[in-house]
């Protein structure tokens, strides 16, 4: 079973998870779109029938794209991982 995450917590991600922007970075943080927590159903048929997919997650910044962060778009719950650090 994936782990339910919530809005804010970091997680670890493998290499091209996600759509949309720079899928390659490593960590990211459950993005708060707005007040309400922004999720679909897993689409990955992971086996996990609460597995969800977040809309939105936010890398941390990263300094060889000039300290930007970057939008990940639709991450499934079965593809993160924890994280030790904020």
């Amino acid at each position: 079973m994936s782990t339910r995450r919530k809005l804010r917590d970091w997680v670890r991600l493998p290499p091209n998870t996600g759509f949309v922007g720079e899928s390659d970075r490593l960590r990211a943080q459950v993005a708060p779109v707005s007040d309400n927590a922004i999720w679909e159903p897993c689409l990955l048929d992971c086996g996990d029938p609460d597995c969800r997919e977040w809309v939105t997650l936010w890398t941390e910044p990263d300094p060889e794209h000039g300290g930007k962060r970057h939008v990940l778009c639709h991450v499934a719950e079965c593809e993160m991982f924890d994280t030790e650090t904020p």
